[in-house]
């Protein structure tokens, strides 16, 4: 299937299915169907961390919960190879960069990828892409191309979490 993504909305052959709305302090955005029903909540999860590890991503969790707060899909990011700071030490002026994350959608595993920051892959155990995320340009918005079987809501979800993914790489101003 293949959607735009612009100004928040989700877009199946110039009909919204879903909207993202975005709260106003945190990392939490939610999920609505076009009659306004929430139908997922996404946030980043702080895990308790030893005190020199806090800024650790692999201390962190992205969280997709459905209507009811059941969860539905956890990624676990992780540092881009050869940033690894367990490997290579912290960096000096800038934060080790962050370009995958390991996706659990029910009890599907997936590997969510970030080329740059404008391109996005979400691929299958065995390398297949099932949802390809374009920037579109100067004109805006984003270009999803996905697999049959993922539900508007989940493809949301899904672009949430590649936003996730690029803040991590922001450069924190104090």
């Amino acid at each position: 299937m293949k959607y735009i993504m612009k100004s928040g909305n989700l877009f199946l052959d110039d009909t919204m299915s879903v909207r993202i709305k975005s709260t106003f302090v945190g990392s939490e955005k939610k999920i609505f169907a076009a009659n306004g029903e929430l139908l997922i909540r996404t946030g980043i999860y702080h895990l308790e961390a030893p005190p020199n590890e806090k800024d650790n991503v692999r201390y962190r969790q992205y969280v997709m919960l459905d209507g009811i707060g059941k969860e539905c899909a956890i990624a676990k990011p992780d540092y881009a190879e050869g940033d690894d700071p367990a490997v290579v030490g912290w960096p000096i002026c800038r934060m080790p960069r962050v370009d995958h994350a390991q996706l659990f959608i029910g009890r599907k595993e997936y590997l969510l990828t970030m080329k740059n920051s404008q391109t996005y892959f979400l691929s299958e155990k065995n390398g297949k892409v099932v949802v390809q995320i374009l920037h579109r340009g100067l004109c805006g918005g984003w270009d999803i191309d996905a697999a049959d079987d993922f539900v508007p809501e989940i493809i949301c979800g899904i672009f949430v979490f590649c936003r996730y993914i690029e803040q991590e790489n922001e450069f924190t101003v104090v």
